[in-house]
């Protein structure tokens, strides 16, 4: 075989139909191009207008060249290429015109065989192949030389051998060996190919004995190449920093083709256990995102250091190893295995830190620090639930399928149970001893605190949004800060913290006219004498005082003050519909573009974003304990009772009419702060989601504004 050659096959082509005419010739003469297969109609074409002649292909036969050609003998027409798709055989036709002009026969394969001064057969053997397989072959061809430059002969061979499927290794790497023919003439010309590149594949291994030494190649390149010894692997692998083959064919193929199913080959398999289970420290090579035997030791080593309880350093390494294996896909259950971790070391580290926080830190006050507050733990558990149970995804031989399961359960069900649970006991003590709820700015006071603030803004939009959780207020803070000025401020819900009152606390009005108290039996709310219980009665409210009051984020914005309300976060929560997480985390990114939209696009000068109340949300169904409530003149609901004779019996926390920090209050209520207890009569069994009691996660609200 010549050098690599710069000539394309339109050029080769061309030389040839210039050889071929007589060096003298007067009048019109013609060049036959006899073309077994009819592959190269195009490429002659192309060439006789670079050899400045004229292209004539014949149409159903042969023969059809001779129509019109004395009369073109006649006009004196320029030199001709007659084309004709089939091979010559023993035919001897247009003997005239071999012996006044020339005649040429090749086929696409004899063609780029001359091109690269080989056989034919090593280009492509077309008598031992389907014609079908022969003209995929051909279009390959075809297509490479269309490209820029001139393919590389391997590169073609093994294009070709692949069936347009990419480089052969690439492709052993990638798929196997199912694209590739068995016969064994091609499983020779495969360990041909490979053996030039140092791959220690032997003359008689069948297909699947090739990809596995080939994998297992790859697969000890880039261990040797993230540090580990070569010499650890057998000299045959041609290893060595001076042998063949030493790149990593594995990195660049995984960076543009990595999948779930390619991690399911190279994550899920042990390729060399032998050389890795030998390792003293694992994690010096945890940054070769193959081999299951090595993601088994880290996973081995990552569990040691949790138990020990040297949680920053588990968090630190999980997360490493995380983005390290993203390069599979968000898809790959490796990439939740290892975020699951760093967010079960990260639950783990907030949990031991609430049990061991100063005795003089109160419940809301420990809850609310948006730094350091206790809200992380609730962030931290809804976050974990999103990662799902990737160890059901993970081959079954891997560590973490018997240790997983077992470690979330405790910590996202008994440990958060238990945290919940003692922290309600916190409510419960304090509210006896002190007047913690005085300590707190209350929610009904935001919007007379705040008007002035309304009428210098310019365009100013305040999203009511049902049950924003404070640890979801942090969330759409936290991606909001990255492009906009974000102020947090915390606020203490009306008590009980459930939507009508809550919202009836964020309309514009006096905030000494804010009452809730009994009336018929039944608890409502006013301002100034005007019952706001209802949302059309506050959309009125709002209206006039000159907000507007649209139904939807997407119309009615036209005035430069807005008053958006949306449920959707309470709706799926009160409705437990589908995966509630999955729906408060869409609800974020939902939320976080409708605000970048009016900010960016809009050109609002200012979004607000207020809530009514939080909630409670078991991950899952918990073990509740129904309460009796009193016969006397109350109003029950699932998590509080009101009415003027709870004072002195009943369950719960009793907060009196006109108590400090809840002085809005004419009547008396009772409130629970046990995450698991609820009145009877409202006929619940177990639910995940709830609120109206005293709980920091339901009383406890972050308010923001974002400019």
């Amino acid at each position: 075989m010549r050098q690599q050659p710069t000539t394309t096959l339109t050029e080769l082509a061309s030389e040839r139909i210039d050889s071929a005419f007589p060096e003298r010739y007067s009048g019109p003469v013609r060049v036959v191009w006899w073309d077994d297969g009819g592959y190269l109609k195009e490429v002659i074409a192309e060439a006789a207008e670079e050899a400045g002649v004229e292209f004539r292909a014949a149409d159903r036969f042969p023969l059809d060249l001779r129509q019109g050609a004395v009369e073109e003998e006649h006009q004196g027409e320029t030199p001709q290429v007659w084309y004709i798709g089939e091979a010559k055989d023993d035919r001897d036709w247009f003997r005239d015109i071999k012996e006044t002009g020339g005649e040429v026969t090749s086929s696409i394969e004899a063609l780029t065989a001359d091109l690269y001064d080989v056989d034919p057969w090593e280009i492509f053997d077309a008598e031992r192949h389907e014609p079908a397989q022969r003209e995929q072959a051909a279009e390959i061809i075809l297509d490479r030389f269309s490209g820029l430059g001139v393919p590389r002969l391997d590169d073609l061979r093994e294009e070709i051998i692949t069936k347009g499927e990419g480089q052969l290794l690439d492709h052993l790497l990638r798929r196997g060996w199912p694209d590739i023919d068995r016969d064994r003439k091609t499983i020779s010309k495969v360990i041909g190919q490979l053996q030039k590149n140092g791959i220690p594949v032997d003359e008689d291994d069948e297909p699947e004995d090739i990809t596995n030494t080939v994998r297992r190649w790859a697969v000890a390149r880039w261990l040797v190449a993230t540090g580990v010894d070569a010499d650890r692997f057998p000299s045959e692998m041609n290893l060595s920093e001076d042998g063949p083959g030493t790149f990593n064919p594995l990195q660049g193929l995984l960076r543009t083709r990595g999948s779930p199913e390619a991690a399911g080959i190279y994550l899920g398999e042990s390729y060399w256990p032998e050389v890795i289970d030998v390792l003293e420290s694992p994690w010096e090579y945890a940054e070769c995102p193959v081999d299951s035997a090595l993601d088994a030791a880290l996973w081995e080593a990552w569990v040691e250091w949790f138990e020990e309880g040297d949680l920053r350093r588990c968090i630190e390494e999980a997360e490493r190893r995380q983005e390290t294996v993203q390069l599979y896909s968000e898809e790959c259950a490796w990439v939740s295995l290892w975020e699951q971790a760093a967010l079960l070391s990260q639950l783990q580290q907030y949990l031991n830190e609430w049990e061991q926080r100063p005795a003089d830190i109160g419940p809301f006050e420990g809850y609310a620090d948006v730094e350091e507050g206790s809200w992380r733990i609730d962030d931290q558990v809804l976050q974990l639930e999103l990662t799902g149970t990737p160890e059901t995804d993970l081959p079954r031989s891997h560590p973490a399928v018997d240790w997983l399961a077992d470690q979330r359960q405790e910590l996202t069900h008994e440990r958060y149970r238990d945290y919940l649970e003692a922290l309600g006991d916190q409510v419960r003590t304090t509210m006896q001893v002190e007047q913690p709820l005085a300590n707190l700015d209350p929610a009904y006071r935001w919007w007379s605190e705040r008007q002035d603030e309304f009428n210098e803004a310019g365009n100013v939009a305040i999203l009511l949004i049902d049950a924003l959780r404070f640890d979801l207020a942090q969330q759409l803070a936290d991606r909001l800060e990255s492009d906009h000025e974000v102020r947090r401020e915390i606020r203490l819900s009306v008590l009980p913290s459930e939507t009508k009152f809550g919202m009836a606390a964020l309309t514009p009005g006096d905030a000494f006219r804010f009452r809730i108290g009994m009336e018929d039996e039944m608890l409502s709310v006013d301002r100034g004498g005007r019952s706001l219980g209802i949302k059309p009665n506050r959309v009125q409210a709002l209206e006039e005082r000159g907000w507007d009051v649209p139904d939807d984020p997407t119309s009615g914005w036209e005035h430069n003050q807005i008053a958006y309300y949306d449920k959707e976060l309470d709706d799926v929560g009160e409705g437990e519909i589908g995966e509630i997480e999955s729906h408060f985390r869409g609800y974020i990114d939902d939320l976080h573009d409708l605000i970048e939209r009016k900010l960016e696009k809009h050109n609002w000068d200012r979004v607000y974003v207020v809530t009514d109340h939080g909630f409670v949300l078991f991950p899952q169904e918990p073990t509740m304990e129904a309460l009796d409530s009193d016969d006397g003149e109350v109003e029950v609901k699932y998590r509080r009772v009101a009415g003027g004779s709870v004072e002195g019996k009943g369950e719960g926390i009793l907060v009196e009419a006109n108590t400090p920090g809840a002085n809005y209050l004419d009547t008396n209520l009772r409130l629970l702060s046990d995450p698991r207890q609820h009145f009877s009569k409202q006929g619940y069994g177990s639910r995940r989601y709830y609120h109206g009691g005293l709980l920091p996660q339901e009383c406890i609200l972050s308010f923001l504004r974002i400019e």
